[in-house]
């Protein structure tokens, strides 16, 4: 049975599982340190972020598989020690307001003053995004790739052979997708909110949800578990979006800022969480491995 999840479609659909279910558990992860820490939350947060920074170093000289698992899990407690307290500590520590009110819209917008710090990163994450991905000339990324190729740009073809940093990679790219699906729908809501209306929310949402489902469509082509984990890590972010937005009009709560409230489904949303990380961990031995001590590549690091 477990082999059969390793194989097409199902090893695509486990690895944006995972990254799907990252983003409800980081809001949970966020929650039970700010509850309690209380006002000592930059304390865990620190230990987030220096977790990890080690989860990623560890990923460095590791096998493909087990440094993208490193990669992704460095790259998601970063985010959250790194970024999403850093915008809570230093909106207290300035006074920033809670709520932007522009002048004849009834209910104005309403964020959280963290929220209102991140989005004013938006110009720093973009010159990254450009530095680091447009301009990269060694990047793999499809994403990249596809704006290379539709804006006639191409920074050339990547070095052949060259080593590439497994662990790193994923690590940027949980933080990047994360940070940029956090502030398109910041924006969106804010402008949202302005004469339009709803009308350009619910175009944008619906125009988000289809790239989702064709982002799942995709990720069920893969056939490599690294592979797999590196798309769907990414894609799965992506239609976190799709699946959260709803709760912000009251669909329905938001179970994962709320977990003394909800502990079953968090429980859950965890516990399947931890097996799937189990099960892609350990992929298949081949045949002719099998009986010669060959091991799994979960354990594995790579080459000198």
């Amino acid at each position: 049975m477990l082999d059969r999840l390793h194989k097409k479609p199902w090893i695509g659909l486990l690895g944006i599982g995972l990254g799907f279910l990252t983003q409800p558990l980081g809001h949970t992860v966020y929650t039970l340190i700010d509850k309690g820490f209380g006002d000592l939350y930059y304390l865990g947060a620190a230990g987030m972020a220096v977790v990890g920074t080690l989860l990623v170093w560890q990923g460095l000289k590791r096998a493909e598989l087990p440094a993208t698992l490193f990669g992704m899990l460095g790259g998601w407690f970063m985010w959250i020690g790194f970024f999403e307290f850093t915008f809570k500590f230093y909106a207290g520590l300035y006074s920033v307001p809670g709520y932007a009110v522009e002048p004849g819209v009834p209910n104005g917008y309403v964020a959280a003053p963290s929220a209102n710090m991140l989005q004013a990163t938006m110009p720093l994450m973009f010159a990254l995004f450009i530095l680091y991905g447009m301009f990269n000339l060694q990047t793999k990324c499809n994403f990249m790739r596809w704006f290379h190729r539709n804006l006639g740009f191409s920074p050339g073809m990547p070095t052949p052979d060259n080593h590439r940093s497994f662990a790193r990679i994923t690590a940027m790219e949980v933080l990047f997708v994360t940070w940029f699906c956090y502030l398109f729908w910041l924006y969106m809501i804010y402008f949202g909110t302005q004469q339009t209306g709803m009308n350009i929310i619910m175009s944008v949402y619906l125009a988000w949800t289809a790239w989702s489902l064709y982002l799942v469509w995709r990720a069920a082509k893969q056939i490599r578990a690294a592979a797999a984990l590196r798309y769907g890590i990414g894609a799965g972010i992506v239609l976190w979006g799709a699946a959260e937005m709803p709760s912000h009009f009251g669909a329905y709560p938001e179970y994962w800022l709320h977990p003394f409230d909800y502990p079953v489904f968090n429980l859950i949303v965890g516990a399947i969480f931890v097996a799937g990380l189990v099960v892609i961990a350990r992929p298949p031995v081949p045949a002719h491995k099998r009986g010669a001590g060959g091991g799994t590549l979960a354990s594995g690091k790579a080459a000198a």
